[in-house]
């Protein structure tokens, strides 16, 4: 009975770590601009320019969540994720992918319909 318990207390940490990892959802309001850039040493990149209010509601989201992973999506979808280490003010976001065709599909999305909710930092 004891090293079920033993086995339970070091599973539960885990899980709980997983769970508070965090969401900042793009929507049509915060994104500004999208471009796709040629290949570099690591990938295709895709930038992304925030609005002034998709800006502000990131750079807030860095403040209160230093040293936290964080996930950048846009619906369902997972544009990119970071451990945070600094406030981001400047409105300016960036996915690597491992191909020209998806990054190429990130920019058309982003550029195009994004949905109007939900927007801003989910946990």
């Amino acid at each position: 009975m004891l090293k079920w318990i033993a086995v339970l207390l070091l599973v539960t940490p885990a899980i709980v770590v997983a769970e508070t990892e965090l969401e900042f959802h793009l929507c049509s309001p915060y994104v500004q601009k999208s471009m796709a850039e040629e290949q570099t040493d690591i990938g295709w990149p895709v930038f992304v320019k925030l609005t002034e209010l998709g800006a502000t509601s990131f750079e807030t989201f860095t403040k209160t969540n230093h040293g936290r992973m964080s996930h950048i999506v846009v619906g369902d979808r997972e544009f990119s994720r970071a451990t945070i280490w600094v406030p981001i003010p400047s409105g300016n976001l960036h996915g690597i992918f491992s191909s020209q065709e998806v990054a190429t599909a990130w920019q058309r999305t982003l550029a195009g319909e994004l949905p109007a909710a939900p927007c801003g930092a989910r946990n």
